[in-house]
């Protein structure tokens, strides 16, 4: 957490997550294991691990590729996990049709499993998209 960074009540923040300066984090809100916060946000929803997440009301910008990097992920787990991002949230599925076709694609690995376990969690604040 860098300077200024609030928690709400009740919040979690998996392993390796990185929040920016003078970030802001609702209440129940779950942050994913190597997700990436840009400072001066709001954080109102879920960030799903290993994802970017920034602005005023905080959007998905994609995978956090250059902390999987330096954390070592090799490259077919960093590809895995951007093919999947764009299944589940570029490609217009539901959340439930998405992870079929993940699934049917062959794309799993462990890493990718985290990501759709975090997704079928429950939620009290819904997914950050």
């Amino acid at each position: 957490m860098a300077n200024c960074a609030s928690l709400a009540g009740h919040v979690m923040v998996d392993d390796y997550a990185v929040l920016g300066g003078l970030t802001g984090v609702h209440q129940f809100v779950r942050i994913g294991k190597y997700a990436f916060i840009g400072g001066v946000s709001g954080i109102s929803m879920d960030v799903p691990p290993f994802m970017i997440a920034a602005g005023d009301r905080a959007k998905l910008y994609g995978p956090n590729i250059v902390g999987l990097k330096r954390a070592g992920f090799p490259p077919e787990t960093i590809l895995a996990i951007k093919r999947a991002y764009k299944i589940l949230f570029r490609s217009g599925l539901t959340l439930k049709a998405a992870i079929q076709r993940i699934q049917s694609e062959g794309i799993m690995c462990k890493e990718v499993e985290d990501i759709i376990a975090f997704l079928d969690a429950p939620s009290k604040r819904g997914i950050t998209r």
